[in-house]
């Protein structure tokens, strides 16, 4: 069950991350405004968004090709992650803008959405093409060493 186990162990350092996270928040002491809630509410949601979908692409299927959705998807969630963490360290910027550091959160949480349907509907059509060319072979699995 070592699919079961590496996902324990995402899950529990993704507890800590967010754990030490809202600790941070709460026991460094400074002027707590509107923004810095919002901006804490946004690096909380982008934390569980990356260790769940860490977890997510341990446990996809065999519709899509491992190495290209495993690599495409990790790069995206570190840099969902850490674009909402270098927005989140400008916050004060938008102190008298808060509308607008909102939109610029739901614009990073949509271009990620793009780009993460994006490489799983390659990734579909990647293995998908593997499959075929497979088939054509005559084989279920690619010869050591790949095609």
């Amino acid at each position: 069950m070592k699919n079961g186990f590496g996902n324990i162990a995402i899950g529990i350092i993704g507890a800590l991350v967010v754990a030490f996270t809202l600790a941070t928040f709460f026991l460094i002491d400074f002027e707590r405004t509107t923004i810095q809630w919002v901006a804490l509410m946004f690096l909380l949601l982008s934390e569980v968004v990356l260790f769940a979908g860490l977890i997510g692409i341990r446990s996809l299927g065999a519709k899509f090709s491992k190495v290209f959705v495993s690599a495409g998807l990790s790069t995206i969630l570190f840099i969902y992650f850490a674009a909402t963490l270098t927005s989140v360290f400008f916050a004060n910027s938008f102190r008298d803008r808060l509308n607008n550091f909102i939109w610029l959160q739901v614009v990073i949480i949509g271009l990620f959405a793009i780009v993460a349907v994006a490489i799983l509907a390659f990734s579909h059509k990647i293995a998908r093409d593997d499959e075929k060319s497979l088939s054509k072979v005559g084989e279920t699995q690619p010869k050591r060493g790949g095609f």
